[in-house]
């Protein structure tokens, strides 16, 4: 079964974590730049309900990171343990989410 492995980190650590990925042999990857928020900080934060008001919040208050991803075939715990050992002391996030359909329509 294929898994998708979603990696979020500081944007700082990005070339970290997609050296990782060579190394432990994955060669495809894409990846998103956000801005987001820990639940920490979030946690007393609140907002008007005015869109661009809360636009404008998540825009100041928010850090950048970016969300990598990858699919693999088979078992992610071998990737999920490189990563953390190559990220330790790094704030992040690893998710497995299991693909049940996958089309890919090449050239």
């Amino acid at each position: 079964m294929k898994t998708m492995v979603k990696i979020f980190v500081d944007l700082e650590h990005l070339g970290r974590v997609i050296n990782t990925l060579t190394e432990l042999g994955i060669t495809g990857f894409y990846l998103y730049e956000y801005k987001g928020m820990s639940p920490k900080e979030w946690k007393n934060f609140r907002l008007k309900e005015d869109p661009e008001m809360t636009i404008e919040a998540v825009r100041h208050h928010a850090e950048p990171g970016v969300l990598v991803n990858t699919v693999i075939d088979g078992d992610c715990e071998p990737i999920v343990k490189g990563l953390e050992q190559a990220l330790k002391g790094i704030r992040y996030t690893i998710m497995g989410q299991k693909v049940t359909v996958m089309k890919v329509r090449g050239d």
